[in-house]
């Protein structure tokens, strides 16, 4: 698989920012930097993808390496790591095993001969992103069969100061629902890793790497000067932050713009309505998002042949999202306001057939509710029952400030 990998260069405006952080450095490189003690003399497996980089956009396996460190394996998650799924560097080839469709996490004898694993991927903060269930399956069983565990904490996409969602329920897990969070959970994946440990898996060999330079209200593109595609249809920063709002279209019949330069900016089909929804969402009276009419055509070249799209090569009617101020977004309320406008003013709209939805959102708490006519705000107030309990819960397992 190919990924597009977008390097950006940050405005003038932005400037200020970056000295205010001039002092950043991912985990992966403040372990490379401060805690090799962690790794010296140790045979290595990685859990990465092409997001495992630097702010400047050095691969942390390029890294590893070139300084000598004893890399044995990596295991990639849904995706995978390269478009033939192999690794050389510095005159060493190591093997890549996917941990996704016939297996998701790794046996006892993929660890053979393995001291300690290293996860570092950029995940988007959401629960359905499966990056999050490739994380919580690896670390059980890194505790099982004794092997030590260490995070590189990456910087968050979402607002860390907002959870929203409900609790998945486990009679609704799956792989797009595997940890015991809300839908949005608020936390970077080092912090998500150490309530997991402490709460569920007590491996007593788990390490977080801490960012430095970083704290809870830190925007991604005022620290990292590259961007890369975790996934095929998270093309850019403002794709990954509108995700965590417009998944939940995946569990429907209307499109969330894959196929489209814009995927998850995007979503409409050819029987909706946009002035209607544009209407219908104008209501709401969000914070930190626009709204705007919009129309698209999906088409399947500029996605994977394996990638599933709805209305290819048909036009589409619908709304474009932009993310207008990064502290006041909250994607959780904003999806179930899309949900019911899309309810109300869309008479084709459906849910899959498969009720695909559930999984998403880790109940049918949420389809039944729309379903049954009840009001956003009567969701918004049921669903922050079990945000706010998470949001407390959670709260001391935060690194930063």
């Amino acid at each position: 698989m190919k990924y597009l990998i977008l390097i950006f260069f940050l405005s003038a405006g932005l400037c200020s920012a970056q000295f205010r952080y001039g002092d950043f450095a991912t985990g992966d490189e403040v372990l490379l930097n401060d805690m090799k003690e962690l790794i010296a003399g140790k045979n290595i497996a990685v859990i990465t993808n092409k997001t495992g980089v630097d702010r400047n956009g050095n691969h942390f396996l390029n890294r590893l390496t070139e300084k000598g460190y004893s890399l044995k394996k990596i295991f990639t998650p849904e995706h995978g790591f390269s478009a033939d799924d192999k690794f050389s560097n510095a005159g060493i080839e190591v093997p890549v095993v996917s941990l996704y469709g016939k297996k998701n996490s790794f046996s006892q004898n993929d660890l053979e001969g393995i001291d300690v694993i290293i996860f570092d991927i950029q995940e988007l903060g959401a629960r359905f992103y499966t990056y999050t269930s490739t994380l919580y399956l690896t670390m059980q069983d890194a505790a099982k069969y004794g092997k030590d565990y260490i995070i590189c904490d990456r910087p968050s996409l979402t607002n860390l100061n907002y959870a929203g969602g409900f609790i998945l329920d486990e009679k609704f897990s799956s792989f797009v629902g595997k940890i015991p969070t809300p839908v949005i959970f608020g936390m970077t994946i080092g912090e998500l890793a150490k309530f997991l440990n402490e709460e569920y898996i007590k491996n007593p060999g788990f390490s977080v790497v801490k960012m430095k330079g970083y704290d809870r209200k830190t925007k991604f593109e005022n620290v990292m000067n590259v961007w890369v595609n975790p996934s095929p249809s998270i093309v850019s920063v403002d794709c990954a932050r509108n995700y965590p709002a417009l998944c939940f279209l995946e569990g429907t019949n209307i499109s969330e713009g894959r196929g489209t330069d814009s995927p998850f900016c995007v979503f409409g089909a050819p029987f909706v309505d946009s002035r209607k929804m544009l209407d219908e969402l104008n209501k709401y009276g969000f914070e930190g998002v626009e709204f705007s009419v919009t129309e698209f055509i999906p088409e399947q070249d500029k996605l994977p042949s394996y990638t599933a799209m709805k209305f290819t090569g048909r036009k589409c009617f619908g709304v474009e999202m932009k993310v207008t101020d990064f502290s006041k977004y909250k994607p959780f309320d904003i999806s179930v306001a899309i949900l019911i406008a899309l309810k109300k003013t869309v008479p084709e709209f459906a849910w899959d057939k498969g009720n695909f939805i559930d999984k998403l959102a880790g109940t049918d708490r949420l389809r039944k509710m729309i379903n049954e006519g009840y009001s956003y705000e009567e969701i918004i107030t049921e669903s922050r029952k079990d945000s706010e309990e998470f949001f407390k819960l959670s709260s001391a397992y935060y690194l930063y400030q």
